[in-house]
């Protein structure tokens, strides 16, 4: 039978990141990428971010820096895939591809990620951005690995998790 809410991990990161309770990685948390006040819904392999684009990260009038969109895409489309794993489980990217088809004007950006496939060890899942007009203007797919989370943690990943949670290193 196939899940189709959070895993009980899952749910825990996710009320955490929803509170502001999840510090995010110093790339997150540099790029300005505000999680707790941008998302919106999440469920089984479904994430929900409204970002306000204000302009400050335009490139030109009305045009939004790609690598900046490049990076949110990252983003989205990882908690997207965070959404669908099970407890133990988590991931890598290990594809990113980002397209844009129009300018991103000034206003709200309502970004959906969805789950395609997912596997033992890998996942697809993509994710669009529309504009408030509703017209698409870019589109993220990335391809996951899914790995025991023990696996992906190097020997430095304790100590920084302690720094980041203000939690007592040993």
């Amino acid at each position: 039978m196939t899940r189709t809410v959070l895993s009980s991990q899952q749910q825990v990161f996710f009320d955490r990141l929803k509170s502001g309770e999840w510090a995010p990685p110093p790339g997150i948390a540099n790029l300005g990428i505000t999680p707790q006040l941008w998302l919106k819904q999440v469920s089984y392999g479904r994430i929900v971010y409204e970002w306000p684009n204000d302009g400050s990260r335009d490139i030109g009038p009305g045009r939004v820096f790609g690598g900046w969109i490049a990076a949110l895409s990252d983003h989205i489309v990882s908690m997207t895939m965070a959404s669908a794993l099970e407890d133990g489980e988590w991931f890598t990217t290990t594809e990113l591809t980002t397209r844009m088809f129009r300018p991103m004007q000034q206003g709200l950006i309502r970004i959906e990620g969805c789950l395609i496939n997912r596997g033992r060890t890998t996942g697809f899942v993509e994710a669009d951005f529309t504009d408030t007009r509703g017209k698409l203007v870019a589109r993220a797919s990335a391809a996951k690995a899914i790995r025991a989370m023990e696996e992906l943690r190097g020997p430095e990943a304790e100590e920084l998790r302690k720094r980041r949670t203000g939690a007592p290193s040993e």
